[in-house]
């Protein structure tokens, strides 16, 4: 059943929710905008500071049904951190458009089964069309912490790609990148206001004149790092149409392999997502096609 309210003078949506829902806990609230339950005049809005004016009609519609299969790979689970493996063509989470199916709203789905009202907090994030590892943390103690050692580069990522051509055998890319508001990336001189820095670390795995699988381990986590810096090498990441890839395939053929990082307890947790199968056949496939 929908819950409806006539917001009588100018307030927070939040504040709205809490007029609602007198008994719920704000990350109760949270959760329901996470979740794309509620409406201000009929359109959606997931931002619990958005201010509603006065005689907006506030809607809060059923709680959606889990969907179990949505959330396969969860590589490890406990009371600190949940780690999945993220399918290639998911975002991590929503952009401004408020898209309903991201990984963030699946997590928070599987949080919510059992009716404990966990949260999964936002830690770090994968592109879109990257596949692989990532945490997420469910408390924001658990956040600060794991948060804290990325922006240290302390945290060890390593990545599996396929690329166009024959790279060195191993070697180190360090560029400066910068991204405009329609999230183009690019390299560009140190010097460039708003430039941030990236390293990447690469060895080559296999080859087969037509392209490499190459293992990659990042030192900074820019959007698009792997992808642009291979590029400007002459290397791009297969399927990469973005980056100028010649060969077509039906993914980006880049996928986060392995973390390691301190877990909230003290101890090292060292945790890896499996290379998809699509990698080796699409890396055999393009052997075979060589003649």
């Amino acid at each position: 059943m929908v819950s409806s309210f006539i917001v009588e003078q100018e307030m927070t949506l939040l504040e709205v929710l809490q007029l609602i829902h007198t008994g719920s806990s704000n990350r109760t609230l949270r959760h329901m905008l996470t979740q794309g339950r509620v409406t201000i005049d009929g359109v959606g809005e997931k931002r619990a500071k958005t201010t509603v004016s006065l005689g907006s009609k506030i809607e809060v519609h059923p709680r959606p049904v889990p969907d179990v299969e949505n959330i396969r790979g969860i590589i490890h689970e406990d009371d600190d951190i949940i780690v999945i493996s993220k399918p290639a063509g998911l975002l991590t989470v929503a952009t401004d458009k408020m898209e309903s199916d991201t990984l963030h709203s699946r997590i928070q789905s599987h949080l919510q089964q059992d009716g404990a009202g966990e949260w999964g907090f936002i830690v770090h994030r994968l592109d879109k069309e990257t596949s692989g590892i990532i945490v997420f943390a469910k408390t924001e103690s658990a956040k600060e912490f794991l948060q804290r050692q990325f922006s240290e580069r302390k945290v060890k990522r390593y990545y599996t790609a396929i690329v166009e051509g024959e790279p060195e055998e191993e070697g180190t890319a360090a560029s400066w990148l910068i991204e405009d508001r329609n999230l183009r990336v690019w390299a560009v001189d140190e010097q460039t206001k708003g430039a941030r820095e990236a390293i990447t670390h690469w060895s080559v795995l296999e080859k087969n004149g037509t392209t490499s699988k190459i293992e990659l381990e990042i030192e900074t986590g820019r959007r698009h790092q792997i992808r642009v810096q291979m590029a400007e090498m002459g290397h791009p990441v297969v399927g990469d149409l973005r980056h100028d890839s010649k060969i077509q395939t039906n993914r980006l053929l880049l996928h986060a392999t392995t973390l390691r990082f301190i877990h909230p307890d003290g101890n090292t947790l060292t945790l890896h997502s499996t290379l998809p199968h699509e990698f080796e056949k699409q890396y055999f496939l393009i052997t075979e096609d060589m003649g």
